[in-house]
């Protein structure tokens, strides 16, 4: 990222006829959010010239007028339904990178978020509840798509930005649905017409439709966890009332006791309180993932076994992994791909590979000859 130069700035707008008073304004605010290791974004111009991406193709974005904007295609979730996935088009995509690496990185997100944090793994989240007596799991309902376009921007606007520039940023992270869609009768969702003027006054930016955090955006992961300060602090401290450990790792909430006389009551009415405090944050709890896991329980953790004094892998998961190694090697990758029902070998094969990295990072002993054996196998050279 190339530097910015206050001065040649300011002789530059002096040079366009600007007035001196509103440069000097704008070099103070720039130069506050500097102090806190954040890149100076003036105007949607100046953030076109610092990531190299057309300035029309981002107001486009900022205009909610780029239907090319996003590729949109459902993948199905393991609990039943649909899940909504965006991928942006790679100019988009360039942009969300480049305010990912240098102005989301650089902001600090809760203690309890555990989730795309820098260090952080899902090992260490399950480590924090390890050896408990009562674990109490609360999921979120279509967790990115319930964080709105006005919350990003208070992150934005609270991160130094001035009210446009956040406004923008909000914009560029943000999408909406089609005008049809039933979300756009709720008010959290729709600007009412009194209401529709955005910071700066400018008409094209005015949309009616709330955006939202469009999963599959590389923004997406790091504006969730800042977004959710407020709500992880609350639910820290209902935590800590009840002399428990809360951790967040995206949509999953889990809280732990040590005591074994914590009591279900107790664990039901913590459940209670963080249902409250969904709803009144913009969320809805999913009741049917609600998890109590009273002492003597199998005690499960992001998919990990807490029960002891480090996080382990499930049987479950180990059986599958195994069998798919040994699947490999006596059948080849051709004939395992069609028994296993996979749609394509390469993506297989990054599946697996993807399932023994998680493995080697838990349990580096059970992974390491499954490893060796999987690199033995031949893959045919049918696809990249």
């Amino acid at each position: 990222m190339s530097s910015w130069r206050p001065h040649l700035y300011k002789s530059n707008g002096i040079a366009q006829g600007r007035a001196r008073v509103t440069l000097l304004n704008a070099i103070v605010q720039a130069q506050k959010v500097q102090a806190r290791g954040l890149p100076a974004i003036l105007t949607l111009g100046h953030l076109s010239k610092h990531v190299g991406v057309p300035y029309l193709l981002l107001r486009e974005v900022v205009r909610r007028k780029r239907d090319t904007a996003y590729r949109e295609f459902p993948v199905a979730k393991r609990s039943g339904g649909w899940r909504r996935i965006y991928v942006p088009e790679p100019l988009l995509l360039r942009t969300q990178r480049w305010i990912s690496r240098y102005v989301l990185a650089n902001l600090t997100p809760h203690s309890a978020s555990v989730a795309y944090v820098r260090e952080s793994s899902v090992f260490k989240a399950a480590e924090m509840h390890c050896r408990c007596q009562w674990l109490i799991k609360v999921d979120i309902q279509d967790f990115f798509e319930s964080i709105s376009e006005r919350q990003v921007y208070l992150v934005y606007l609270q991160a130094g930005y001035q009210p446009l520039v956040a406004f923008e940023l909000a914009r560029l992270c943000t999408w909406v649905f089609d005008e049809q869609s039933l979300r756009y009768r709720r008010k959290r969702w729709r600007t009412s017409p009194e209401r529709r003027s955005v910071p700066g006054e400018i008409g094209g930016y005015r949309d009616s439709r709330i955006g939202h955090l469009p999963q599959g955006a590389p923004t997406s992961p790091m504006l969730s966890n800042l977004v959710m300060a407020k709500f992880d602090a609350a639910a820290e401290a209902i935590a800590l009332s009840e002399g428990c450990v809360y951790t967040r790792y995206s949509d999953d909430l889990s809280i732990s006791s040590d005591a074994s006389d914590f009591g279900r009551s107790r664990a039901e009415n913590v459940v209670r309180e963080l249902f409250a405090l969904m709803r009144g944050s913009g969320f809805e709890p999913n009741p049917e993932k609600t998890v109590i896991a009273p002492p003597g329980a199998r005690k499960i953790v992001l998919g990990l076994l807490v029960d002891s004094d480090r996080p382990r892998l499930r049987r479950e998961f180990k059986s599958r992994l195994e069998a798919h190694v040994h699947g490999l090697v006596k059948f080849g990758p051709v004939q395992h791909a069609r028994q296993r029902d996979f749609k394509s070998i390469f993506g297989m094969k990054r599946h697996l590979y993807g399932l023994l990295t998680y493995a080697e990072q838990i349990d580096s002993a059970f992974a390491e000859p499954l490893r060796k054996k999987l690199d033995s196998v031949v893959w045919p050279g049918v696809e990249p």
